[in-house]
């Protein structure tokens, strides 16, 4: 009976190991991103539209509030390239911005999103942003 089972945990353990890399490539690459990936995620709809015709949702404000105070633990330069992973790997194509024009006056997003959350990330949400 032990030499049957043996077979059948090593098969177990194997897909087991397998699930287990497969959540991990799923989440961001880095464990310290996690966090504020899934908070910018909240965002998403926002920051693709290009503009704030749509406005931010409370959850979107409430989402940006969290990444800020992810700050603290994380830095400003951290959490600006946490950012930026998030929009380049899994909200923007590698070759969009969000800068985008409102109005004559060329407010950014990333500007008007901050404004209208009452966030101060201390960075540009913004695939050019140099963190």
């Amino acid at each position: 009976m032990g030499s049957v089972l043996k077979p059948v945990v090593h098969i177990l353990l194997l897909l087991l190991l397998g699930l287990i890399a497969t959540v991990l490539s799923e989440s961001s690459s880095d464990p310290l991103c996690a966090n504020v990936t899934a908070n910018l995620h909240v965002c998403a709809d926002v920051l693709r539209s290009g503009n704030l015709t749509v406005v931010p949702t409370t959850e979107c404000c409430n989402a940006l509030r969290r990444i800020q105070d992810k700050l603290a633990e994380l830095g400003v330069q951290q959490t600006c390239l946490c950012v930026q992973n998030c929009l380049v790997s899994h909200i923007f194509d590698q070759d969009a911005s969000i800068i985008a024009t409102v109005d004559a006056n060329a407010v950014d997003i990333s500007t008007q999103i901050q404004s209208d959350c009452e966030v101060n990330l201390g960075f540009c949400i913004s695939t050019d942003y140099v963190c």
